[in-house]
């Protein structure tokens, strides 16, 4: 049976080869352009190597230059929207209100502990001072977690108050301390990287900013278990966090539907990822 990644993987393949596009064994394009609708410009490039994407590995190329790279994704769809009023991008997203013309890849999330910050995938800013962090998946979700991994470093859990209780986030806490223990499991989704980002907020006092958990969906076996273990999450943290769930094939759908969006940029999306 074809898994959802290597089924993901050859859809891109497809792309490629139609486009001429080279690419090594491991689905790697040969030019990190090839892999970007536009050209990257000299603030992306140090964005995107913030968040460690431009970072190339002992025997592979840095994740950037994969064919299913999320960062590649993303950057496909938001980079857009930069310099952009944003108030449709936020609709799209099932977001309502304002939004600003500023956006940013692999924005830090500081939480006040020691070490490296969390990064979001994207953070778009809103005039009011609020922010929307989104937390962008491609194929990551399709690969089941490894059991007894653990879950969070020590920092996360220093001696007296939690630091999700000291932040106001008691819910975040307690779902932090069943995942430490082992009394929560999560396969498919990655749902201490989405408490961080909610600790991240709240430190920066930004708690009524808006979460968005933002995954190419595919049909699959994991496919069921991956929207479950969502629900669970959100059954447990709604609504101390404004935390949205929704898919790239729903955001594509609206920001199609939207007047005035550039057709080429519209073209390409379909063309490469909901053809």
């Amino acid at each position: 049976m074809v898994t959802g990644k290597t089924a993901q993987l050859r859809a891109q393949r497809r792309w490629a080869d139609a486009r001429g596009v080279r690419y090594d064994a491991h689905g790697c394009v040969r030019s990190l352009a090839d892999n970007f609708r536009e050209p990257l410009d000299a603030s992306m490039l140090a964005e995107l190597n913030r968040g460690s994407e431009l970072a190339p590995g002992a025997t592979r190329p840095a994740r950037a230059y994969s064919l299913c790279s999320s960062a590649a994704l993303a950057v496909n769809v938001f980079a857009y929207w930069r310099g952009r009023d944003q108030t449709p991008l936020l609709r799209a997203l099932g977001l309502g209100g304002a939004g600003g013309e500023r956006l940013a890849f692999e924005e830090p999330l500081p939480t006040g502990l020691p070490g490296d910050p969390p990064f979001v995938d994207v953070a778009l800013f809103r005039p009011d001072g609020r922010s929307v962090a989104v937390e962008s998946k491609y194929g990551e979700w399709l690969v089941p977690r490894r059991p007894g991994k653990r879950v969070f470093k020590d920092k996360y859990f220093p001696e007296g108050e939690g630091v999700w209780s000291m932040a106001g986030l008691p819910q975040c806490q307690a779902l932090a301390m069943d995942l430490q223990a082992g009394r929560e499991r999560f396969r498919f989704l990655n749902a201490a990287q989405l408490l961080k980002h909610a600790l991240g907020l709240a430190h920066a006092g930004l708690r009524t900013s808006a979460l968005v958990y933002l995954y190419f969906d595919r049909d699959g076996k994991e496919q069921a278990r991956h929207r479950a273990e969502l629900e669970r999450v959100v059954a447990r943290l709604v609504p101390e966090i404004e935390l949205h769930v929704t898919t790239y094939q729903a955001l594509f759908g609206a920001i199609r539907a939207t007047p005035g969006v550039d057709r080429g940029y519209v073209d390409y999306l379909a063309q490469r990822y909901f053809g």
